[in-house]
């Protein structure tokens, strides 16, 4: 009973006898009392365990496959140990036939006895993988300095097969690979190694069977047992050989470098004498700036503040610089707010009083980064006061030649009234004369007195309609080039002048080719500029005639005005051909135009945009799509602040 293993005697009829607790322990009928046990039959004993889940069978198949072999072991009863599973632990059976008939059972737990073989079988297996498969070469050399194991990485020996390998000594080895020299004196250098528990490392060149260099770095090492004596000398070879190769190409590299870099270093040099000379030679004034807004870097021709010197503006604000400068203080704002947002800032024209004189500036400036940290502003000034006068004498020029084609438009529509008054006067003339002369002979019939006095008739009517229509586009020319060559401020009705303006177009509209329609609010009375006005329209109308309707047969054009709050809103719309977004972007542009050498100045939109922005005070928008028409939408004050 106090066996640590499962014990069980049965009789010759198979019925249990005797068993103790390690055997009963299984048997949900019995174990808590063993001997309530005696007498079951052997079979009924292997059923009750299939019966309790303690035999891994899933089918009935599968049970009775167990049941079958059981009892065979059984009634062999050889003595042969068999292992079986029983719960979850592992067991070794001997079944022993006695003399007299019945059989003894020992049961044996190895279960944790195979748990430490399989966890010493998965270290030994885990090390020979790693020695097996480590990239570098592992060699094991015995007390005689002779190989007895290696690994697949170990093909420094000139690619020789492991059996030639195997039992061999270094210096062996080394003479079958053709290092001679390296063979001599080996194999007492590894003896001295093991005897003075001494480890060194080389770089030893290796040269393979297709004839290349290999450089291998080898460390060797005595190996000590676990008794603290040497059993043999160890060896680990690394391929260095790319790592060679890297160092001697770095080395080439960077003599090379040495090379280029004084090379480039004088080219450098050359380039920035070269810059500083064309600094100093260009009309334009250079300038850098620090983080802190100070400037670090001058042009020798930047322009020095009344006294001051160049000297003192190193290390100096921006914005001391914009305020010793005399820049207005709206200027001097947009200039800060770019700075302090790190924006760059693109041809941004200023006015600087010098002296007597009021020039013109024109102002980039960049921000510069360095691995995304702000590290200043590097910028050019250039003096365009001439390129300023030329411009706005281009601008002059384009409204006085709009001006001269109205003029010529107006004198040819009233060449066509006036004619109409000329033939017709003519014809009346004639008409009367003939009466006076047949009434004076007394010859002259009532019949010819009615159709001469209706001819009379018709024809000063004739007359007094075309006069009429002469005396219209006259006034309205009279109106529209006065307060365009006069710029005068006078108050109006905004849609009555707008209508008046219209009417001077007329002949550009091409008759009755281009539909104008203007409407809105009627009651807008205007303190304003009413000939900045009569340009506007006119290069708004002449925009939509060259550009809009160039290729159409007909066109429409709205002008509608109308009132929000204190501003007048003028929306100019025509239904042409539209504009692609870029176009758009740049339509106020100066000098830009989509008509460049066919006869385009690309001043007209300019004009309009600096006459709104400028002479109306107000704003001016474009928008348009291919295919689409063109909005312009223009705000301005009905009354102009004082």
């Amino acid at each position: 009973m106090a066996m640590p293993a499962a014990f069980a005697i049965f009789d010759s009829e198979d019925r249990l006898v005797i068993c103790n607790s390690e055997f009963a322990q299984y048997y949900p009928s019995f174990e808590s009392d063993p001997e309530l046990g005696a007498g079951r039959a052997f079979h009924g004993l292997v059923d009750e365990l299939i019966a309790a889940g303690h035999i891994p069978v899933t089918t009935p198949e599968e049970a009775a496959e167990f049941v079958a072999l059981r009892m065979k072991q059984h009634r062999e009863a050889a003595g042969t140990p068999f292992e079986t599973l029983v719960k979850d632990r592992i067991f070794v059976n001997t079944e022993t036939r006695m003399p007299e008939g019945g059989t003894i059972i020992l049961r044996q737990d190895i279960t944790e006895q195979r748990r430490l073989e399989k966890e010493r079988q998965d270290a030994e297996d885990l090390l020979r993988s790693l020695f097996e498969h480590l990239d570098q070469g592992v060699t094991i050399r015995d007390l005689d300095c002779r190989v007895v194991r290696l690994n697949k990485a170990a093909s420094y020996w000139g690619e020789l097969p492991v059996t030639e390998i195997i039992g061999k000594t270094t210096e062996e080895l080394l003479r079958l690979t053709g290092h001679h020299q390296e063979a001599e004196g080996v194999i007492d250098e590894e003896r001295a190694l093991m005897a003075e528990r001494r480890r060194d490392v080389s770089i030893r060149k290796r040269v393979m069977s297709d004839g290349s260099t290999r450089h291998i770095r080898l460390s060797r090492f005595p190996i000590i047992g676990s008794t603290g004596e040497v059993q043999g000398l160890g060896a680990l070879g690394y391929d260095v050989t790319e790592l060679i190769e890297t160092q001697e190409a770095l080395q080439s590299a960077k003599e090379h470098l040495e090379v280029t870099v004084l090379e480039r270093t004088g080219e450098l040099r050359a380039s920035e004498n070269r810059f500083r000379n064309l600094a100093q030679a260009s009309a334009d004034w250079f300038w850098e700036c620090d983080a802190d807004y100070r400037f670090s870097h001058l042009s020798e021709s930047f322009p020095v503040p009344d006294g001051l010197t160049r000297n003192d503006l190193i290390g100096m604000a921006l914005s001391d610089y914009f305020e010793a400068s005399a820049f207005e203080p709206d200027v001097r704002q947009r200039l800060i707010d770019a700075l302090r947002k790190h924006e760059p800032l693109r041809d941004f024209e200023i006015t600087r009083p010098v002296g007597s004189e009021i020039r013109m500036y024109r102002i980039t400036m960049m921000p510069i980064f360095e691995d995304g940290i702000f590290t200043g502003y590097t910028g050019s000034t250039a003096d365009i006061s001439e390129l300023y006068e030329a411009r706005q004498s281009l601008v002059e020029a384009e409204r006085l030649a709009s001006l001269g084609a109205l003029v010529a438009g107006v004198a040819h529509e009233i060449n066509t009234p006036i004619g109409v008054c000329v033939t017709a006067i003519s014809t009346v003339l004639a008409d009367a004369k003939k009466l006076h002369s047949r009434l004076g002979d007394g010859s002259l019939k009532r019949s010819e007195l009615e159709n001469g006095t209706s001819n009379i008739v018709d024809g000063a009517v004739l007359v007094e309609s075309n006069l009429a229509r002469a005396a219209r586009l006259v006034s309205s020319f009279k109106s529209v080039a006065v307060d365009r060559t006069s710029e005068a401020e006078r108050d109006f009705n905004l849609i009555r002048y707008t209508r008046e303006v219209v009417e001077s177009l007329s002949p550009h509209l091409g008759g009755d080719r281009i539909a104008v329609r203007v409407f809105g609010d009627e009651d807008i009375e205007l303190r304003s500029y009413p000939g900045a006005i009569a340009q506007i329209l006119t290069n708004l109308a002449m925009n939509s005639i060259i550009h809009g309707f160039e290729d159409m047969a007909s066109g429409n054009i709205e002008i509608e005005i109308a009132r929000e709050g204190a501003s007048a809103i003028l929306l100019y719309r025509d239904d042409g051909c539209g504009m692609p977004a870029e176009t758009v972007r740049r339509v106020f542009d100066p000098f830009f135009t989509t008509r460049l050498g066919h006869g385009g100045s690309g001043l007209g939109m300019h004009i309009v945009f600096n006459l709104v922005a400028q002479v109306l005070l107000g704003a001016v928008q474009c928008r348009s799509e291919p295919g689409k028409g063109v909005e312009f939408e223009i705000q301005f004050p009905i009354r102009p602040p004082s």
